[in-house]
């Protein structure tokens, strides 16, 4: 019985399978529908009608487990003209917003061939990021939901919509969950089902149940894991994401020690600092002592001196009395 539920409960995140559930030319809807909530999310953005992807998952092809300069699904709304990649990253890192614009200003210059300067034909692009782990901290950054555009600084007012990026962090999501502070709409429900391990072996939970779409890919699912094909591209990323953060463990905790050593080192070298100024400190105080007990020698000198003169000065008065 373990052995199935282990079999049956699949990661969303693992690119194999998101990529199928969602980059599939015959199975568009839930993908428009996932790009619709997104971008509606803070309403804004228009809305996706029909989708034709450009990279689309070719099941006789395994993926590859370089990610490097792969979309995870790039395609092209045909009503709107409008392109955009969606990404589904398990593990993002310090640099993933320069990536991500990286991949979105590649895609709105490669719409047009080297040699034409038809700028009137160029299209807005969106990027869509779901992101398992956080890229964004700080008390203004403490929403799940990101979205960035080309604005005036001073106005707000946009430049145009030809270069979107939208941000959505799932732990973040996960975590106002819990805190109950959620306001549960289309994104909202995505963003739940997407988040957490899913076994399409049990029902939805009754609040993601009003969601066609999310039941679409729920039935999927079982499709999924029963495809041994398929299940075994899933286990081969799946061991591949946990060598990668093995090594991102392992590179994290170089970097902890090499930081602990530089704070030692800094440390130490306080200490001596500090040890050669209360040293110089008390060298100064030894001279100033010498400088007093030089000068209480010289008073005493002096009046040594001054008892000495005195005494002669009694003497010879005394002697003259006498004689």
């Amino acid at each position: 019985m373990q052995q199935k539920t282990e079999k049956t409960v699949v990661h969303i995140y693992n690119d194999v399978a998101f990529k199928w559930l969602f980059g599939r030319e015959k199975e568009s809807r839930p993908l428009t529908k996932l790009l619709n909530a997104v971008v509606a999310h803070d309403g804004l953005g228009p809305g996706f009608s029909e989708i034709e992807i450009k990279n689309p998952y070719d099941e006789s092809q395994p993926l590859s487990k370089q990610k490097q300069g792969i979309l995870d699904i790039r395609a092209k709304d045909k009503e709107t003209g409008i392109w955009f990649d969606l990404e589904m990253e398990a593990s993002s890192f310090t640099y993933y917003p320069n990536r991500s614009l990286y991949y979105l200003t590649g895609m709105y210059r490669d719409q047009l061939p080297k040699g034409r300067d038809n700028y009137y034909e160029l299209r807005p692009c969106f990027g869509i990021h779901l992101l398992k782990s956080d890229i964004f901290f700080g008390d203004d950054c403490s929403d799940w939901f990101h979205h960035f555009g080309m604005l005036n600084y001073k106005t707000h007012k946009q430049l145009n919509n030809h270069l979107e990026l939208y941000y959505v962090e799932l732990n973040k999501f996960l975590k106002a969950v819990k805190k109950k502070t959620i306001k549960w709409g289309e994104l909202e429900q995505w963003s739940d089902y997407i988040a957490k391990p899913q076994d399409p072996s049990k029902s939805l939970p009754e609040y993601l149940k009003t969601n066609q779409e999310i039941k679409e890919v729920h039935e999927m699912l079982r499709t999924f894991t029963q495809n041994d094909q398929l299940q075994e591209q899933y286990r081969l990323h799946e061991e591949w994401l946990r060598v990668q953060r093995t090594e991102r463990y392992a590179k994290q905790k170089l970097q902890q020690d090499y930081v602990h050593a530089l704070k030692m080192k800094e440390e130490a070298e306080r200490e001596k600092f500090q040890a050669f100024f209360l040293l110089q400190e008390k060298d100064v105080v030894i001279q100033e002592k010498d400088v007093v007990l030089k000068e209480k020698d010289v008073v005493i000198q002096e009046k040594d001196q001054e008892i000495n003169r005195l005494k002669k000065l009694l003497k010879s008065k005394i002697d003259g009395t006498a004689s």
